[in-house]
């Protein structure tokens, strides 16, 4: 991987734009889509075997648990084992401890747990990837964690006929 010299951070590729938009919604839809159907296929067969349904007084309770328990544990699963969800492995991303080294198990279970909070009331505490010097969020500020580029073995460029289609209708466009 070519490190920047020129990043204020660690010297590792902060990322810009949407990638971390587009991560979070990769992982939105990798979490509540199992989710929703699991759920749905848990509830058409308890239906049908028992004659009971999932809907009731404390049915709302045990859906948000259940939610937030799936939620966590693919989050922390994927953090504490490569670093990055697979949202972020799409995106180009990777999370690294403040010093660039790699976090350990705990590391990820704060950053984890601390997550909620980064997102609550209206997501202010995401509002510091925007604002901060460093993008970092309140979840990467208390556990001393950064999110940076990290493509691996994998090129960053677009593949090749991509490039080429769009190299080719940039060319053929009127100059201005």
């Amino acid at each position: 991987m070519t490190i920047s010299p020129h990043e204020h951070l660690i010297g590792w590729p902060r990322p810009r734009g949407g990638a971390w938009a587009a991560a979070a919604a990769n992982d939105g839809l990798r979490i509540a889509g199992p989710y929703t159907l699991g759920i749905a296929g848990f509830g058409f067969l308890l239906e049908m075997f028992t004659s009971k349904s999932l809907t009731g007084e404390r049915s709302t309770l045990l859906g948000v648990a259940a939610f937030a328990i799936w939620a966590f544990s693919y989050a922390f699963i994927s953090l504490a084992i490569t670093g990055r969800t697979i949202g972020k492995e799409l995106a180009g991303l990777r999370v690294v401890r403040a010093d660039g080294a790699a976090p350990g198990v705990r590391t990820m279970l704060v950053r984890t747990l601390v997550f909620p909070f980064s997102v609550a009331f209206f997501g202010n505490g995401l509002l510091l990837i925007v604002v901060q010097r460093e993008h970092r969020s309140v979840h990467d500020l208390i556990a001393k964690t950064c999110v940076v580029y990290d493509w691996g073995d994998r090129s960053d460029e677009m593949p090749g006929p991509l490039s080429n289609f769009l190299n080719r209708a940039q060319s053929d466009s009127p100059q201005r």
